[in-house]
């Protein structure tokens, strides 16, 4: 097991976002944290690494609680676990190789020209060639998802946490972003957290799913035992996620 969480509250001043998760993270799968907008899914995947912390509760990896850590004691976990923003998080000054090289660099102790085979190796991995060159400008939105989880990957990581990964991807691009989530888990071994509002996504990726709704988890199971939920607001999401 990678992580246990056990009692987490969070509140921005008046707002109560979670309300008391318990929730654990098996080495190997990927678990989908599905609900709609404001549901506190975001601010959830953020306290894995301690870009936000827990008001209450704990939060453990592989035993070790790391619900209050300083900043700089976050890194050893940080080194293990990628986090793929929503928006891709790309520098815009930098070319794709560059993009890619800054984790490589800052990270480990590779030569520019041990660097280079590295970036084309995990640009090949989300299945794009010969783009090194290129600015985040010039690429499309479904491209710069998959530069994003270049980046995410190239330092190998044990997780990765994915922040609405289709979100304004069209049908077409999501299917792939869909598919390389799961290439990832089954090629590199990869635990995968999920985050999203799209069942569709939850369908094609998911080993299990934790629903959240008004700060609670209302389900976590597998896709089968969500399909035997009688949760009004779940079934909901499952019948508009049919493809």
């Amino acid at each position: 097991m990678f992580y246990r969480l056990s009692g987490i509250h969070k509140a921005f001043g008046e707002k109560q976002v979670l309300k008391g998760i318990d929730l654990e993270i098996e080495k190997g799968e990927t678990l989908v944290i599905l609900g709609g907008s404001g549901t506190g899914k975001s601010v959830l995947l953020r306290m894995l690494i301690g870009l936000i912390q827990a008001d209450s509760g704990t939060i453990l990896f592989e035993g070790k609680d790391i619900t209050r850590l300083r900043e700089k004691d976050y890194y050893p976990i940080r080194k293990r676990v990628s986090y793929l923003f929503q928006g891709g998080a790309l520098f815009d000054s930098m070319n794709v190789y560059r993009n890619l090289a800054y984790p490589l660099r800052e990270h480990s102790k590779l030569t520019h020209k041990e660097i280079l085979p590295v970036v084309r190796k995990s640009l090949a991995r989300v299945e794009l060639d010969n783009i090194e060159h290129l600015f985040p400008s010039d690429l499309s939105g479904g491209m710069m998802k998959r530069v994003a989880l270049a980046r995410a990957i190239i330092n190998e990581p044990e997780i990765v946490l994915y922040d609405e990964p289709t979100t304004g991807l069209d049908p077409l691009t999501t299917k792939t972003i869909n598919r390389m989530i799961r290439k990832m888990q089954t090629e590199l071994k990869i635990t995968s957290v999920v985050v999203t509002h799209d069942m569709s996504t939850a369908n094609h990726v998911a080993d299990r799913l934790a629903f959240l709704e008004q700060g609670r988890l209302a389900f976590v199971g597998t896709l089968a035992e969500a399909a035997r939920s009688d949760h009004r607001m779940l079934r909901a999401y499952l019948e508009g996620g049919k493809t």
